[in-house]
């Protein structure tokens, strides 16, 4: 099984969405919420914020698996007493031909994204970043949001392709400095991909482990950006995401 890695910082957690862990997912996100929103609270001043979180985690797990995604990333802690608002979509695409130029197909991206279109290398291999501002009506807000989606090929495994899309709330002005540092964030994820042949998969207990790494006191934690190894989630049909 084709996969990739990517280095998570602390309070970040990978959520797996394809179809065969939809039990896993929401054991997943029950457990993120009695971890952030622990039964021990004033149930009248912790439930608002215990179903907000719920909707919010099913929402983009239920968005990420109607796209194919292999898993979603979420930062959950708050950074400088701001909560990033943003999710990613971690997705492998493997075509059936593998005489296809990776350079052709990035070329082609590269034309039609114009100016919003980057070229660049990302773990050695050629890629793409393509970013846009698109309306966030679908998901209830009226300010517009940024949207960058990332198309990585693999070097070693011709027809393979990884697609890391991200999604940054605003409040309307999309250039402040807070929503820029979340892009800017999300971004420095995304360069420490790496392409990886594995056969086995996330656990439950590899997903828990991620939130059981915030609760330990911060000496105990490794340095911030290195705390957590997330890998997407094997799908049953990459091909179709």
């Amino acid at each position: 099984m084709i996969d990739f890695e990517l280095v998570l910082p602390d309070g970040w957690v990978q959520i797996p969405t394809t179809p065969d862990t939809t039990a896993l997912r929401r054991r997943t996100v029950d457990a993120v919420i009695r971890h952030h929103v622990p039964d021990s609270l004033p149930r009248d001043s912790a439930g608002p914020w215990r179903r907000m979180l719920r909707k919010e985690l099913t929402e983009a797990t239920e968005e990420a698996a109607r796209q194919n995604a292999r898993s979603v990333l979420l930062p959950l802690q708050e950074f400088s007493g701001v909560r990033l608002p943003g999710s990613m979509l971690v997705t492998v695409l493997e075509s059936q031909d593998e005489t296809e130029d990776p350079e052709k197909l990035l070329a082609s991206l590269l034309a039609d994204a114009g100016a919003d279109g980057t070229y660049l290398e990302i773990g050695g291999a050629p890629a793409v970043r393509v970013a846009s501002v698109v309306d966030s009506s679908r998901v209830g807000r009226k300010a517009p949001s940024w949207r960058v989606s990332y198309y990585v090929s693999n070097p070693d495994a011709p027809g393979t392709w990884g697609l890391l899309t991200f999604t940054v709330l605003t409040d309307g002005d999309i250039d402040a400095e807070p929503v820029q540092a979340v892009v800017l964030l999300f971004d420095m994820i995304v360069t420490t991909l790496r392409w990886a042949n594995r056969v086995d998969v996330p656990t439950q207990d590899e997903v828990l482990a991620q939130l059981a790494e915030m609760d330990r006191p911060a000496p105990d934690r490794q340095p911030n950006g290195s705390s957590a190894s997330a890998r997407s989630e094997p799908s049953a049909d990459a091909s179709g995401a």
